[in-house]
């Protein structure tokens, strides 16, 4: 893989740096847990084992392997069944194409076992535009990686929750099964103010929240596109909510449905197409067809690859998120 993926920034409040203190603290407090992936022992592409890495007591327990995600994700599911708790730290989602193979494996091994084997499997992996790489670094797999049963996703969508979401998923709070949290570059990169990020999630891992309230229409995202959404419901000088899907696999069907009563609905995803966004929109012609005055839009970005100085393309903009709020409004 390339080595332009950024390590952690020194300051205090970048989330990659606070993400990995957060990483080196889940070890220190349970010793079944390990680290696996590529380069976790010298630290890893993105930073998040250095403080393992510089602590004595924790060094051991970061095991490196080779960049073959479907042995890597076949060895951690080994170490769960022999009752570690690993947690995989991946340079992209899109290695995870790759490894779909062990990945499928791995879901299936967990939900036939009825709870005689452990799935308690953590995935972690970088998706989406936001380090420059283009191509299959601006890639968002996630509709396919959804479509395995058995494998819980969820995507973080603010990143002041990035250290709660991560120790929500690390506890399995909604239960041991395996579960890959997708951290979008975009929010890796930003800077968040001293004393921002949340002390825990303050609701269900994989539950639907409103990221801002309103009554004229309701914006659906996830993941790079909360932002995104939050930034067109501003400029739309509308009365707009933005709903943060959260838990891609399962879908959180009551909420994403109850935040469907202004009747004019428009979903944001990255790509030119996306299964996620039509299978939210087909839940909400099925579950609030009585709520509905206006088509569902589904607003996505470009469709890849994109080289470097495009991959912003990849998801939708802010003008195009506008536009369609507006049209589902005055219909």
């Amino acid at each position: 893989m390339s080595g332009a993926e950024p390590h952690a920034n020194s300051t205090s409040t970048g989330p990659l740096r606070r993400l990995g203190d957060e990483i080196a603290a889940l070890l220190r407090e349970d010793p079944r847990r390990v680290v696996v992936g590529e380069d976790v022992a010298d630290g890893g592409l993105l930073g998040l084992t250095r403080a393992c890495r510089d602590d004595e007591a924790l060094a051991a327990r970061l095991l490196g392997a080779p960049l073959t995600p479907a042995a890597t994700v076949l060895h951690a599911a080994g170490l769960a069944m022999a009752g570690r708790r690993p947690l995989v730290i991946l340079p992209s989602a899109t290695a995870l194409l790759e490894g779909l193979a062990g990945l499928r494996e791995l879901a299936r091994l967990s939900g036939s076992a009825g709870g005689e084997r452990s799935g308690a499997v953590v995935i972690i992996a970088p998706t989406g535009p936001g380090f420059g790489l283009g191509g299959d670094g601006a890639a968002s797999p996630e509709e396919l990686l959804t479509a395995l049963p058995g494998l819980r996703v969820v995507s973080l969508g603010d990143v002041r929750e990035s250290v709660a979401l991560l120790r929500a998923v690390a506890d399995f709070d909604a239960g041991e099964q395996p579960t890959l949290l997708l951290l979008p570059r975009s929010l890796m990169v930003a800077e968040v103010k001293q004393g921002s990020f949340a002390g825990s999630l303050g609701r269900s891992l994989g539950e639907a929240r409103f990221a801002r309230h309103g009554q004229q229409a309701t914006v659906y995202a996830w993941g790079a596109t909360v932002e995104l959404a939050l930034a067109a419901a501003e400029a739309s000088g509308l009365d707009v909510s933005v709903i943060d899907i959260g838990g891609l696999s399962p879908l959180d069907v009551d909420t994403l449905t109850a935040a469907a009563c202004t009747g004019k609905l428009v979903i944001a995803h990255p790509g030119e197409r996306s299964p996620i966004a039509a299978e939210v929109a087909a839940l909400l012609a099925d579950r609030a067809i009585l709520h509905l005055d206006a088509p569902i839009r589904r607003v996505g970005g470009a469709a890849g690859p994109l080289a470097y100085t495009e991959e912003g393309r990849a998801l939708p903009s802010v003008d195009a998120l506008v536009a369609a709020i507006r049209e589902v409004v005055n219909y």
